[in-house]
């Protein structure tokens, strides 16, 4: 868990990206992403488990790419939470479709990053948000990635994935905890047509 009071690195990328329809007249199909998200928690103090779903409109799901990577966003309205998976382009096949597995801690030849961040308060303020990061730099996240269908003229993504990161601090523990409770985080979901925005 990384703690930190600058903001989300992720979800200040995003929104007001998402323009106009593409080069063809035809519209494309709206965006649509659910997610859901289970901490079980690894003591006997209560509760003993959270388990939360989140779905379209507030879920935005987008793709993000530059020269160096490709990166899947779900992000949860207003800002408060995001799951990620970047691809180096470099080593992005021209159809992505296929099932990929993390980069952890312990290895790095994987070839997608996941990463999960959510804003959360102080406890020492209920004005000041820092945040708590998941990602392969203090974790080893399992599960895999799956991308079921990618449409190049359209420019648009759809996918699963699951995941499960190990022994994970509480992500509701408030920023500054000095010993967060431990417990396994797991999130799957679905996104279905994420536009691909050029950023450079």
């Amino acid at each position: 868990m990384k703690l930190t009071t600058s903001p989300l690195p992720y979800l200040g990328l995003a929104l007001g990206l998402l323009t106009g329809c593409g080069r063809d007249e035809t519209p494309a199909p709206a965006a649509e992403a659910t997610y859901s998200r289970t901490v079980t928690y690894s003591d006997t103090a209560s509760p003993s488990r959270l388990d939360s779903t989140f779905k379209s409109p507030v879920i935005k799901t987008f793709v993000l790419q530059n020269p160096t990577y490709f990166t899947v966003f779900l992000q949860r309205q207003p800002d408060r939470e995001a799951v990620t998976f970047s691809f180096l382009r470099a080593k992005l096949p021209a159809n992505p479709v296929g099932t990929y597995s993390f980069k952890t801690r312990q290895d790095d030849t994987p070839d997608v990053s996941f990463a999960y961040q959510i804003e959360i308060l102080d406890y020492r303020s209920s004005s000041t948000w820092g945040y708590h990061l998941y990602d392969k730099t203090i974790y080893s996240p399992t599960g895999s990635l799956t991308i079921t269908a990618y449409d190049a003229e359209r420019r648009l993504v759809s996918g699963r994935f699951e995941v499960t990161v190990p022994n994970a601090a509480d992500p509701f523990a408030l920023y500054s905890t000095s010993v967060p409770r431990r417990s396994n985080l797991s999130l799957q979901g679905t996104f279905t047509n994420a536009p691909v925005q050029d950023r450079e």
